[in-house]
């Protein structure tokens, strides 16, 4: 008999080697793993019901942002792929490195982004002995700093600062065990990133310049200190000795960060398996200090730009919502995360003089300072004009008449909406935007279809078709969603997706509106990167 020509099982293989798979559906949180999956990820059977979040606990909060490539694929950026490492916590209260690997497919005929892919466990590719590069190889010293320097121009606040050097890979590269840095801010050192444990009360969040602890001591003297020799360490910073837990590293290098002469912190490199450092190796350290200085100067202009954005954005947003007898109303609005961009999106509540609630939903063209500008002033015309009971068409031409007469050259898309509380009868009027959705108390959703007419501010001579009323009923614990396109488009994507999205996300959201307005933001806007503000009002009528 001739042998017998083995066959490849490609599960059994998967198994063997301890890849599991998983399949998740964003719009709905729903996670699917299989029994070699959840072992990676160390899930009993009591704590995983087949949801995305019974994760978020497992993975250490640090590692968060390492998954930032699964945000940047389910924007929709050049790749559909994606590859990350992170912690996940152990029931024995150790902590284990994670590889996870996916793609989005965005292909299904219902029109549902979901991810597929496998997860594994990632201690071998992880080891001690893949940590350092041979010392003398200048050339892979160069290769190796930038790649990492890649990583760290990508970074868009101080704190992707901080996960870029407690990125695995990027530790790797350099051949360090751990990074710790720090900011200096109104005289005092912040800690962004630290090496001890999490709940070591030393060295604090933020001290005093004049505190004696290593990265205090280097940015005071503008000088680094090198250690090579952990009692020659720990003499000078006996109070460290208590708090190291577990993290063993044999020597270290406190770097100060310094550009165009201003002090910005101080770095931390920490070493294993190591008592001298050679020239190549402080060649190295100061060209990774030079790196992240940079970029900690420029994201923190960066975040000073959007602190100044965000205030005149929130500025201009109503200052409180109205108290609605029979039905409760919330908001929610975010800023763009992608650079520093100001957006025209608002919304806006107002007691009506026959006892009901208007609401308005917009949004003004243009992401700058003059948008946000013109919505400010046209978010209070046109609560002006609301709360003198006019009807919704009324109110819509009086504010694209003030619009078009500020002669900005600039036109936006608003609804306003009259609800009855106490019947549920509802009136409205829609000036080219996105259409309000509808959750049941079964949790179906349905589009509010309201009549069609042109944006706000457009030029009277222009002969435009007059705003038309829609009528509707809003049942006793009904969900109304009004929302700005932020919200749903992405680029290079319909919008009958990013519809379809929120359909989903809307209809499978918690009971609670608060933590339903949390949901849709959260699920919808995944990721630090966000390159449009969005806006949402929801207002429910009372069950009772």
């Amino acid at each position: 008999m001739g042998d017998t020509e083995p066959r490849l099982d490609r599960g059994e293989a998967l198994a063997a080697t301890g890849v599991g798979c998983f399949l998740w559906v964003p719009a709905t949180g729903q996670l699917i793993l299989d029994p070699v999956g959840r072992d990676a990820l160390d899930l009993l059977p009591g704590e995983y019901r087949g949801l995305a979040e019974d994760l978020r606990p497992k993975i250490l909060r640090d590692d968060w942002t390492l998954l930032s490539g699964l945000s940047a694929a389910l924007r929709g950026g050049l790749k559909d792929a994606y590859s990350a490492y992170f912690r996940v916590a152990l029931h024995d209260g150790r902590s284990r490195w994670t590889h996870v690997r996916g793609n989005v497919v965005r292909d299904g005929s219902d029109g549902v982004t979901r991810v597929v892919g496998v997860v594994r466990d990632a201690t071998l590719d992880l080891s001690p002995s893949s940590l350092r590069p041979p010392a003398d190889e200048d050339s892979d010293h160069l290769h190796t700093l930038g790649e990492a320097a890649i990583a760290l121009a990508r970074a868009m606040s101080v704190r992707e600062v901080g996960a870029v050097l407690g990125d695995e890979l990027c530790l790797r590269r350099l051949g360090v065990k751990a990074m710790s840095l720090a900011v200096l801010e109104q005289g005092r050192l912040r800690l962004v990133r630290s090496v001890l444990s999490l709940d070591d009360a030393e060295p604090p969040q933020k001290s005093r310049l004049a505190d004696s602890w290593p990265l205090n001591d280097v940015v005071r003297s503008a000088r680094p200190l090198f250690f090579t020799s952990v009692p020659d360490f720990l003499d000078r910073y006996p109070r460290l000795a208590p708090h190291q837990h577990g993290f063993h590293a044999t020597a270290a290098a406190f770097l100060p960060l310094v550009e165009q002469g201003q002090p910005l912190g101080a770095m931390g490199m920490f070493y294993e398996n190591t008592n001298s450092f050679s020239l190549a190796d402080h060649t190295l350290m100061t060209a990774w200090s030079r790196a992240v200085a940079r970029a900690l100067h420029r994201v923190t202009m960066l975040d000073r730009s959007r602190e100044i954005a965000a205030g005149l954005q929130n500025a201009m947003l109503p200052r409180r919502i109205p108290e609605t007898p029979g039905g409760r109303i919330t908001v929610r609005y975010r800023t763009a995360r992608q650079g520093v961009r100001v957006g025209g999106d608002w919304y806006d509540a107002v007691t009506l003089p026959d006892g009901g609630v208007g609401v308005a939903i917009g949004d003004v063209q243009g992401h700058d300072t003059e948008a946000a500008a013109l919505m400010g002033q046209l978010r209070v015309a046109m609560t002006a004009y609301a709360a003198e009971g006019h009807p919704c068409e009324w109110v819509l031409a009086k504010a694209s008449a003030f619009l078009a007469e500020l002669g900005a050259d600039r036109f936006a898309t608003c609804q306003y909406l009259r609800i009855a509380l106490a019947t549920g009868a509802v009136h409205a009027a829609n000036a080219g935007h996105p259409l309000p959705l509808l959750r049941r108390t079964d949790g179906t959703v349905d589009r509010l279809e309201l009549a069609g007419g042109p944006p706000l501010g457009l030029p009277a001579d222009w002969d435009l078709t007059p705003y038309s009323p829609t009528s509707a009923r809003l049942d006793p614990g009904e969900t109304l969603l009004l929302y700005s396109d932020g919200l749903v488009e992405r680029p290079g994507e319909d919008i009958d997706r990013g519809l379809a999205r929120l359909s989903a996300a809307f209809s499978a959201g918690p009971a609670d509106l608060e933590e339903l307005a949390d949901h849709l933001l959260d699920t919808l806007t995944p990721g630090p990167h966000a390159e449009d503000d969005a806006a949402l009002l929801m207002l429910r009528r009372d069950a009772a």
